[in-house]
C-alpha cells in the first residue's frame, strides 16, 4: 500500500491512499490552492517513508532526514 502524506493533510497516515495503476505505479488527485509550497512524503506498506525524487525541492525535517516539497503556482 501507499499513502501520500504531508502538511496538507496534518501528515495523516492514512487519509490520502494511492490507487495502484496496471503498470505497477500508484496514482492520487489532490485539490490544492495555488503560490504555495507543500511538504509530503510517501509512506509504503504502513512501515517504510520514501521521498519523490522528481519534487521541486527538499527540506530537512526533524527526523534526520528530508521532506519533498511541491510548488504549486
Amino acid at each position: 500500500t501507499v499513502h501520500l502524506v504531508g502538511d496538507f493533510n496534518d501528515w495523516n497516515k492514512s487519509i490520502t491512499p494511492m490507487k495502484r495503476l496496471k503498470n505497477g505505479s500508484f496514482t492520487t488527485t489532490l485539490v490544492l490552492r495555488r503560490n504555495k509550497e507543500y511538504q509530503f512524503r510517501y509512506l509504503l506498506d504502513g512501515l517504510q517513508w520514501e521521498n519523490d525524487w522528481k519534487a521541486d525541492k527538499y527540506v530537512p525535517n526533524r527526523y534526520g532526514s528530508e521532506n519533498s516539497v511541491v510548488v504549486v503556482n
